[in-house]
């Protein structure tokens, strides 16, 4: 009987009417997508720019736009975080939205970081930075 019970209850919850709500009452940060639309938006600059800046195609570009739930890979991410030149706060919301931390633990995302904090935007100049290093660039 509690067997039966218990697989009633959860049947219950799984219905999806409930976990729409459910999803509702809690989702209230903005996606990815959504905060980098507005975040463009603010920073008065042109899509066309910061994606080309960013290295990334007008395709891929649209994917993201079309898609409010999409997250691209974290070499992507911090490539647009470079192209919108974010600040250091607003750089790890950004990156945090999409899924990602930077951390102390991998060289990469330290170059990331400090270039971040130097305002060194341009990727050409984080590339020739990360070449020195040996390490993978934004390409």
């Amino acid at each position: 009987m509690v067997a039966f019970l218990a697989t009633n209850a959860y049947n219950r919850i799984m219905e999806p009417e409930n976990v729409n709500d459910y999803l509702k009452i809690n989702q209230k940060d903005e996606t990815f997508s959504e905060l980098l639309l507005r975040l463009i938006r603010e920073s008065g600059m042109d899509e066309v720019d910061i994606y080309k800046r960013a290295y990334i195609d007008r395709k891929f570009f649209s994917k993201i736009r079309s898609d409010r739930n999409y997250c691209p890979k974290k070499i992507n991410v911090l490539a647009l975080v470079l192209a919108l030149k974010l600040d250091s706060k607003t750089s790890k919301t950004l990156i945090k939205r999409a899924g990602y931390i930077l951390t102390s633990g991998s060289e990469f995302d330290l170059v990331i970081r400090f270039c971040i904090e130097n305002k060194i935007y341009d990727l050409y100049d984080v590339n020739k930075i990360l070449l020195e290093k040996g390490l993978p660039i934004f390409d």
